[in-house]
């Protein structure tokens, strides 16, 4: 529930140019595509959104995927194609299929978590009105991440201990 209940709805008031928890200065510049963190390439912006409220708006799409890719791994329309999808309905869904994004997500997350102290430490020490982000904004995103770092390995294990092959009595393979 973390990216879903936690993510989006933090990210949404910045997809419409809100402010909310961030300095509106520099949040601005970002968000129309210039200033902090563009580097010297600004970008006008893509499909006639501002580039700051695209690039939210894809992070949030992915985090809705990876939400519902979570409950996936911890309900049973996880184990077989639930009826909407055609041609798959009632099928086994393969297990290499939602484990597969769950280790790369889970791998990404932890990867850019091992920055966070020193991003961290260096926010509280230097924080400023020139900061896109207030700390405030920070301090109420990492936890949320935090929780999604933890709780997408461990339903991806979970749903890997489910639905891995066991080795029968007999010797045989292919009990579930």
């Amino acid at each position: 529930m973390a990216p879903v209940l936690g993510f989006i709805p933090l990210h949404v008031p910045w997809i419409l140019g809100i402010p909310l928890f961030a300095n509106p200065g520099p949040f601005g510049e970002w968000y129309q595509g210039r200033g902090p963190g563009v580097g010297d390439h600004p970008v006008e912006g893509f499909l006639g959104m501002p580039a700051g409220a695209f690039y939210l708006g894809v992070l949030c799409i992915l985090a809705g995927l990876g939400g519902v890719l979570a409950l996936g791994l911890i309900s049973d329309w996880g184990l077989t194609f639930p009826r909407w999808i055609p041609l798959l309905r009632g099928r086994r869904v393969p297990p290499w299929l939602p484990l597969t994004p769950t280790v790369l997500g889970s791998a990404l997350m932890i990867g850019y978590s091992l920055t966070l102290p020193t991003q961290l430490f260096e926010q509280l020490d230097t924080a400023g009105p020139q900061d896109i982000f207030t700390t405030t904004g920070v301090l109420i995103g990492l936890p949320l991440l935090v929780a999604w770092e933890i709780a997408l390995p461990v339903a991806g294990w979970s749903y890997y201990r489910r639905t891995r092959r066991v080795e029968g009595s007999s010797g045989s393979r292919g009990r579930r």
